[in-house]
């Protein structure tokens, strides 16, 4: 008999999980826009930490969840609900973006070549830094060329790697650095991770160090540095690494 061709693998069912709060109708259209642009099909699944989205169709292709109440941490709690959801509704992967960001066409595409070509559980991508009014910023984070960082947007998560989903999970103190505590537990878990080095996502930033290490003037709703600085001298108290610890299982680095 004559040998028959193997069968075509089924492609892959993807989540684009997005938290949303109070971002203006015309920013986050940028946001939606781009995931249902991208070259390979996936679903976008927007988690509302509070208020629901204004004037929001859900439509082919997206899902829409809105949570009782917003839980001011940065998107963390809507992250790990939206990885809940994603694992219950089956999806083979899971990538992410900020309801204020928006992606390049080829990022799900980009991110999916470089798990084919690696098989790790986990790839990253960089990121394109944008004013808050959407223009270009001539800089970049050496912790990320460096990949010693990795932004909550620059994931893809697959299947394998779902239980890691669960670490968006923290303790409110330390919620401004939940990427950081992600990274950090993917490491100590000894996830394979790949990275694409192409920066497919477009970060639109609310830090003002990013706008003074570009060397223009820092916006109006950008974090000033005191405030960070109050968060990072917050974080540093003995008893706040004690309950850190404690929630996590380990005290993250901060750089």
């Amino acid at each position: 008999m004559p040998e028959q061709a193997a069968a075509a693998p089924s492609p892959l069912n993807i989540a684009v999980i997005t938290p949303f709060h109070k971002t203006p109708a015309e920013i986050f259209r940028q946001c939606a826009e781009s995931v249902a642009r991208q070259t390979y099909p996936c679903t976008h699944l927007v988690i509302a930490d509070g208020p629901p989205l204004p004037d929001f169709d859900t439509g082919p292709g997206r899902l829409l969840a809105v949570l009782p109440q917003a839980n001011a941490d940065y998107g963390n709690t809507p992250r790990a609900i939206g990885g809940i959801l994603a694992d219950s509704y089956g999806f083979d992967a899971v990538a992410m973006v900020d309801d204020d960001n928006w992606l390049e066409p080829n990022h799900v595409e980009s991110m999916l070549a470089t798990h084919a070509a690696t098989g790790a559980a986990l790839v990253a991508c960089q990121r394109v830094f944008r004013h808050l009014n959407g223009a270009v910023l001539p800089m970049t984070e050496p912790p990320e060329d460096d990949f010693r960082h990795v932004d909550s947007n620059c994931w893809l998560v697959m299947r394998k790697a779902f239980p890691l989903l669960a670490a968006w999970r923290v303790p409110k103190c330390a919620s401004f650095i939940g990427d950081r505590i992600f990274y950090q537990k993917a490491l100590r878990e000894r996830y394979a991770i790949a990275a694409t080095r192409l920066r497919t996502v477009n970060y639109r930033t609310k830090f003002a160090t990013h706008y003074i290490a570009a060397g223009v003037p820092v916006p109006e709703g950008a974090y000033p540095p005191a405030n960070m600085r109050a968060k990072y001298e917050d974080f540093l108290r003995p008893e706040r690494i004690a309950e850190i610890t404690e929630a996590i299982g380990f005290y993250p680095k901060l750089s």
